[in-house]
């Protein structure tokens, strides 16, 4: 046993040693350090570890410590935060194995490195879990805890999660307004597209906020705040309190088409019954013009990263959001020309289908055509897996995230490593860091990532992507690694060019926001935030389409894939 103990510590440092050497890139180096850890948790993770198991989790973890302080890696590190990062986790698990080991001087020292490395996330962990017991009643981990929850609380301090009132207090409102200003200044990354003088926007907002007279029109103004931005990964949420005044909305979906507003889904047969059926239009709300109404009443308060972006919020999303106990008066006109007025309830309705599902799958002829509407459930991924044997007996496949608004990047890779025998990559990113040294922004950059292939599965077949502008977010990831790959063309709109990396944060009243921290382009760096990207095809919905029932995006598809 202990020669195998020896064999393994040999070959570890033997293999961080000659990694050293080459020509490393942070990709590699995140995955040695990550392979060091690895192969210490094999000895320290199980009950009662030996002395010698514990002193060969030492040893290996220490060597790792050297590679990471190693002046190749040291470098590599100031452009990649992921690889950055790793110091904290080694060190961290030093102190446990130390721990385990009964050596608690030397767990308390090497926690000590663990929180100047800012590792803020674990404090929960070192106050609650078991394993710290032996050490939590000594001052210096007292000390060494304190000093990371002083840290922390610069930035994620729960003191100005005040209660929610009716009206705040001036002082709130100020304190909040000031938050969304700092968060932005220092953390958001897509300043280069918002062309804002945003010091002075500040200044020109504090007033509006001293001059609300209720909560609800202090959200409003810290919306409209946030909207200066135009990124639609920067957002300001009401609180709780006040969803039903905000996001209140009948079961119906809007869409601008050529110029003007229809009805294009129902999701309660009550509502069809009164005339209110897909192919509708919507003349005026509240006895405004509907454009008119969508531009003044709507779009000021949508966080929003391309025209296209805007589009959807402004007359899809939130067109007839509102309060909940206030109804609404439209004017429609069928498609036959029938124009008439008609009230309508935000609620109240009780019978709602709208169970639209995350993945759905069907078979057209001989081309697979799978709807993929979000990459949030993790479940899509072994559904994906369970249909693939249908999908493999296909001749081509049709992808549909029309209407996917994202959520995971790993779901969305997981399907793409199925169509694809050799490894592809993911989009290149970087993060602001503000460095008062210089009174400026520098960035780390990441290199694209590599994603593995299947191994098991590998569709050959011809694919085609259908995208539009609400294609966003997570499933934009996708796209940009689809179409890097060359797997095969993209048809339909612009998609809403957004993604990113938010960090979120309280507001007083019970409110909160997120602000985009990390800036996402191709692999290559073509830009994609604050444009959209491009389809291979364009294929623009018209009325004559939504009157006849036509998904023309869906026909081309088709027709591409059966020549």
């Amino acid at each position: 046993m202990k020669a195998n103990l020896i064999t393994t510590l040999i070959l570890t440092i033997l293999s961080l040693n000659a990694l050293s050497q080459q020509n490393l890139t942070s990709g590699q180096a995140y995955d040695k350090a990550q392979e060091g850890r690895a192969r210490a948790r094999k000895f320290y993770d199980k009950n009662n570890p030996s002395k010698g198991e514990c002193d060969s989790s030492i040893a290996i973890l220490d060597n790792t410590i050297k590679y990471l302080n190693s002046k190749q890696v040291t470098e590599l590190a100031q452009g990649n935060l992921y690889l950055k990062a790793r110091k904290a986790d080694v060190y961290f698990d030093m102190t446990m194995v130390y721990i385990l080991a009964h050596q608690y001087d030397k767990a308390i020292a090497t926690l000590e490195n663990v929180c100047d490395q800012g590792d803020y996330y674990r404090i929960p962990y070192y106050e609650k879990d078991s394993l710290f017991i032996p050490i939590r009643s000594d001052m210096r981990f007292q000390a060494a805890i304190n000093k990371l929850k002083l840290r922390q609380a610069l930035w994620n301090d729960e003191s100005l999660k005040t209660a929610y009132q009716n009206n705040l207090s001036d002082d709130e409102k100020v304190a909040g307004l000031s938050l969304l200003w700092s968060q932005a200044k220092y953390n958001f990354a897509n300043f280069d597209h918002a062309a804002i003088d945003w010091d002075k926007t500040y200044l020109e907002y504090l007033p509006l906020v001293k001059n609300t007279s209720s909560t609800t029109q202090y959200y409003k103004v810290l919306q409209q705040f946030y909207a200066q931005l135009k990124d639609g990964h920067s957002n300001v949420y009401v609180p709780q309190a006040l969803t039903g005044e905000f996001y209140a909305r009948p079961p119906f979906r809007t869409e601008l088409i050529e110029g003007r507003v229809f009805v294009t889904q129902v999701f309660s047969d009550s509502l069809k019954k009164t005339g209110i059926v897909p192919g509708t239009e919507i003349i005026r709300i509240d006895n405004q013009p509907v454009l008119n109404y969508g531009k003044t009443q709507v779009a000021p308060y949508q966080s929003s990263s391309t025209p296209q972006d805007l589009d959807v919020r402004t007359y899809t999303y939130s067109l007839l959001a509102g309060s909940a106990t206030k109804p609404i008066q439209l004017q429609l006109r069928n498609s036959k020309g029938k124009t008439w007025e008609q009230t309508i309830n935000r609620t109240g309705y009780h019978d709602i289908k709208n169970s639209t599902a995350g993945l759905e799958y069907t078979q057209i002829g001989q081309i697979g055509y799978l709807t993929v509407n979000n990459f949030e459930d993790e479940k899509i991924m072994s559904q994906f897996d369970s249909l693939y044997t249908q999908i493999a007996k296909t001749k081509g496949l049709i992808i549909d995230i029309r209407n996917n608004g994202g959520g995971s990047s790993g779901i969305g890779y997981h399907i793409l490593e199925s169509l694809t025998n050799k490894p592809f990559k993911t989009s290149f990113s970087k993060i602001p860091r503000y460095l008062p040294v210089i009174n400026g922004i520098q960035w780390y950059e990441n290199a694209p990532g590599e994603w593995r292939v299947n191994g098991k599965q590998y569709y050959d077949k011809p694919v085609v992507v259908l995208i539009s502008a609400r294609t966003f977010s997570a499933a934009e990831d996708f796209t940009v690694a689809f179409d890097y790959m060359k797997r095969g063309k993209l048809i339909g709109q612009a998609t809403g060019g957004s993604t990113g990396q938010p960090m979120s944060f309280n507001l007083p009243g019970g409110g909160s926001a997120r602000i985009c921290t990390k800036h996402d382009a191709y692999p290559d760096g073509k830009e994609f935030v604050g444009i959209g990207i491009m389809p291979d095809i364009a294929v623009t919905k018209t009325i004559k389409d939504l009157w006849a029932g036509t998904d023309l995006a869906k026909e081309k598809a088709l027709q591409l894939l059966n020549k």
